[in-house]
């Protein structure tokens, strides 16, 4: 920048911003323009009245610099996260699509105003999933996966937006997102399926109960002051028993066996190493393995009313699989049996004159499916029990 400089007096009454030394009134012309600015007698920064005009001292320059690196940075990352792979909603797994529609669902609705974040900070205690750990794991799998992308990398207030692809859109909104869901999960599998295999929902469905009773563990546990988890052991253990049991009878065999060892003083008020956790599937083994051998009746205790329901189960057990509390109360085998053949139904299901898998669903009974192909107009019907 090329100042004639006319007349530069000191004023003592005015500081610089960046060192506080007294500055200099410089008075000067550029291109026959008068040019009337405050000069720092110790660093040179500038400050000009003409807010277009903008000062060359090397702090000024460095900080310039430093904006000119961050803007290229972060227009590197935005380039980065276009090569990344961006999953298409429907290629996610049935846990996760369950898992962000219990996100989305009461936040994300045409009455409602809501902007294209998920604010993790405001929901994280609410009852998504059945338990908080559950709930924090399924989040980092997200964002692992590049499913869930921070807003900003160094917001401590974990701000999210949902990177997948939905029929052709690369960045479809989260009301768009959330309507799929609600197709797939809330309309009887007619609107199409989010799942691949039988299997998986079966997979998913143990899940779902399994962290239910390390719901009702930890609501125990938590009157008492003592902290209980669930590991891979336990899993495994709990999942032996869920083919034999229903959710009701292991609940009856928790209470039993927790109240017991809280009378023995046996739980420690810290679950170090799981010790609370081991302890407790040592004593349910134990009564397991008497039961049987004894051939005792195990009672069932039905959901404590206490117990929230979380957004997950509610979706998956009473709207995806259209049961009701009697799913806590009866062996899974049996309520597997009534949920698998139509869920088996629209996972293989196509047009019987051409092959083609690109139906629509005409009418839709308890046990009765009409269906016509989008490909060649054939109709047909099934029964699906």
């Amino acid at each position: 920048m090329i100042l004639n400089i006319l007349k530069k007096q000191l004023d003592e009454s005015t500081l610089c911003p960046l060192c506080q030394a007294a500055m200099y009134f410089v008075e000067a012309d550029q291109f026959d323009q008068d040019v009337q600015f405050h000069e720092c007698s110790h660093c040179q920064h500038q400050v000009f009245s003409d807010t277009k005009m903008v000062c060359h001292c090397a702090s000024c320059t460095k900080q310039r610099k430093k904006m000119m690196q961050e803007t290229l940075q972060q227009e590197q990352r935005k380039n980065k996260i276009k090569d990344d792979i961006v999953y298409n909603l429907e290629s996610l797994s049935l846990l996760h699509k369950l898992f962000l529609l219990a996100l989305l669902d009461d936040r994300v609705q045409d009455n409602l105003v809501h902007d294209e974040y998920i604010h993790w900070d405001q929901i994280k205690y609410e009852y998504i999933s059945p338990n908080y750990l559950f709930q924090y794991a399924l989040l980092k799998e997200l964002i692992k996966a590049g499913i869930l992308v921070a807003q900003n990398k160094h917001d401590d207030a974990q701000t999210f937006y949902v990177r997948v692809r939905l029929d052709g859109y690369s960045e479809p909104t989260l009301f768009s997102l959330a309507q799929q869901l609600r197709h797939w999960f809330y309309e009887n599998l007619s609107l199409g399926i989010p799942y691949k295999t039988t299997e998986e929902v079966k997979d998913v469905l143990f899940l779902v109960l399994y962290q239910e009773i390390i719901q009702f563990m930890q609501m125990y546990c938590r009157t008492w002051g003592i902290q209980i988890a669930g590991n891979r052991s336990f899993q495994q253990f709990c999942y032996r028993l869920m083919d034999n049991l229903a959710i009701g009878q292991i609940y009856y065999l928790i209470q039993t066996a927790l109240e017991y060892l809280h009378t023995k003083k046996a739980l420690q008020p810290r679950n170090e190493n799981f010790i609370n956790t081991n302890i407790l599937k040592k004593t349910l083994e134990q009564y397991r393995e008497r039961s049987v051998n004894e051939k005792w009746e195990t009672s069932t205790l039905p959901r404590p009313m206490n117990l929230p329901l979380s957004k997950m189960s509610q979706i998956f057990l009473f709207h995806f699989l259209s049961y009701d509390e009697n799913i806590f109360i009866q062996p899974i085998w049996r309520a597997w049996r009534k949920i698998e053949p139509r869920l088996n139904f629209y996972s293989i299901k196509r047009c019987m004159y051409c092959g083609s898998h690109d139906l629509e669903v005409d009418y839709d009974a308890a046990d009765y499916v009409s269906l016509i192909c989008r490909n060649c107009k054939h109709q047909d019907h099934y029964f699906t029990q």
